[in-house]
């Protein structure tokens, strides 16, 4: 294919409608009409030969030869971004830039409050989006720049990866506050009569708790299996069952829900929270100053 006469923005319009697969979502995102964005499809379909996608339901599904070059055009993509914006100054106060980042729904009920009352004062214009944690291929999802950071309890990274310690967490059980049988402790012989409420959590770390229990036959004992962290507050609060959480959740859902924290009887090691960023973004002046306000806010 002779590149001399390709239009290049067709490549923004194509990795749009790949991330969002779909076409109105890939016109927001790029904030272009929808006819816009079919026009310029259309055009990159006729330049590849391919049809690049195809309408399954109400998702657009890409083709094996737009899988196929959807890594490197990300990657040159994010190099264009990263190489145009190394020697220029960020300016908070001023910007507009969207910053992404992977956070588990414990990491956004946990970072997001604070951070965004700090980013309302001093960086107004500055827009975030939230990802779920991929529950595989954490490398691959992180090396193809679809995000600024990873927050959370990581799992270890190859080369090509910087990770930066925010703080130290431990698991702690929750019960409701008025449970009949447990107080201002609970014994292992009440943790394991308990019924457990756990998450099978889809992205990375907390799959710990499920293995935990196992470990020490409790598995009989798992009589709730969800899918959010967040939820298991407002369960435990209604119910005699017992779940395990980190404190640093915790502690904020203790505060709206009739809920209270209790050592752990049996041991879960600590974890630590870490932030995490790909190699070329090391030097780029916003993602240095977004991983700033992390450490800022919540680093210890």
């Amino acid at each position: 294919m002779n590149i001399s006469g390709f239009d290049l923005n067709l490549l923004l319009v194509f990795d749009a409608v790949l991330a969002e697969r779909s076409i109105s979502r890939a016109a927001d995102r790029l904030d272009l009409s929808q006819p816009a964005v079919s026009n310029a499809l259309a055009r990159m379909r006729k330049a590849t030969g391919d049809r690049l996608f195809v309408r399954l339901g109400n998702a657009m599904v890409p083709t094996p030869y737009a899988q196929g070059i959807a890594d490197p055009i990300r990657q040159a993509l994010t190099g264009i971004r990263v190489a145009l914006g190394a020697s220029q100054e960020f300016d908070p106060a001023n910007s507009q830039r969207n910053f992404a980042i992977y956070l588990t729904d414990l990491g956004e009920a946990y970072f997001l409050p604070r951070l965004l009352e700090r980013l309302n004062r001093i960086a107004p214009g500055v827009r975030l989006r939230t990802l779920p944690m991929p529950s595989e291929s954490a490398e691959e999802a992180l090396r193809n720049g679809d995000v600024d950071l990873a927050i959370g309890n990581l799992p270890d990274l190859g080369a090509g990866f910087y990770v930066q310690r925010l703080f130290r967490d431990r698991y702690v059980c929750v019960v409701r506050r008025d449970h009949p049988s447990i107080a201002e402790r609970i014994t292992a012989r009440q943790f394991a009569a308990a019924s457990h409420a756990i998450v099978t959590p889809g992205g990375w770390g907390h799959g710990i708790i499920e293995r935990t229990l196992i470990e020490h036959g409790l598995e009989p004992r798992i009589t709730l299996r969800m899918q959010n962290f967040l939820v298991l507050a407002s369960i435990v609060a209604t119910t005699d069952m017992v779940a395990i959480v980190p404190h640093s959740v915790g502690s904020q859902l203790s505060q709206h829900n009739e809920v209270k924290l209790l050592p752990l009887p049996i041991a879960i090691p600590a974890f630590d929270v870490r932030q995490c960023w790909q190699e070329r973004f090391h030097d780029d002046q916003g993602n240095r100053w977004l991983r700033q306000q992390f450490m800022d806010l919540f680093g210890k």
